[in-house]
């Protein structure tokens, strides 16, 4: 990984806590969605719902078995053409999960079975249960994202869209298309001490 890369990485997440700690969690929140969106300027509201679900759930409603999961990745490994982006980001503001690139596997340095241990440990008791506490903070995030990008395309309609899943219990929803074509995401999303401990340091 380019040093820059690392470089922007770290700012990134020290400006995110920090601003947290602070200045209260709004501030935690405004820093993620301000680097976002600098980050990713063709992504949409669906997109940051998306991280914001990731960041409180993990990867647990993926989950099938361990030989079915290091196949799935092989397979999209084999489709992929080019695994664009940085090595890792975090999914949300409070930096529970991180979006882990999986070119970090094509590119040698972390062993396939490594990674595959690291996602399965990420869902271990994790509640994936819909609470008011979570619905209460995608409020204060929607909130957010209207105030700091109130002429983001399609708000209107994915605003709606999400409130209407959210109403029928449902929270998993996919990447926008225009976050697809532009971006080509293939990351895994793994819980940051289960990085720390097992993918950091092959990076």
């Amino acid at each position: 990984m380019p040093m820059k890369n690392k470089h922007n990485i770290i700012l990134l997440f020290l400006a995110t806590f920090l601003l947290a700690g602070c200045g209260g969690a709004s501030d935690g929140r405004e820093a993620f969605v301000r680097a976002f969106f600098e980050r990713y300027p063709q992504a949409t509201l669906q997109d940051i719902y998306k991280g914001s679900f990731q960041d409180t759930f993990g990867p647990a409603h993926l989950l099938t078995n361990r030989e079915s999961v290091k196949n799935y990745i092989l397979h999209e490994m084999k489709q992929a053409d080019s695994f664009p982006g940085e090595d890792y980001v975090p999914c949300g503001w409070q930096g529970n999960f991180l979006q882990v690139n999986l070119k970090v596997i094509a590119d040698g340095r972390v062993p396939i079975d490594v990674f595959v241990d690291a996602f399965m440990a990420g869902a271990n008791g994790v509640d994936t249960t819909l609470t008011p506490v979570f619905l209460e903070e995608w409020q204060a995030l929607l909130q957010t994202v209207r105030r700091v990008h109130p002429h983001l395309a399609g708000f209107a309609q994915d605003s709606t869209l999400l409130a209407r899943l959210l109403g029928e219990g449902q929270y998993v929803v996919h990447h926008s298309q225009a976050f697809n074509d532009t971006y080509h995401p293939h990351y895994r999303i793994i819980r940051r001490d289960v990085f720390e401990e097992l993918i950091q340091p092959h990076l």
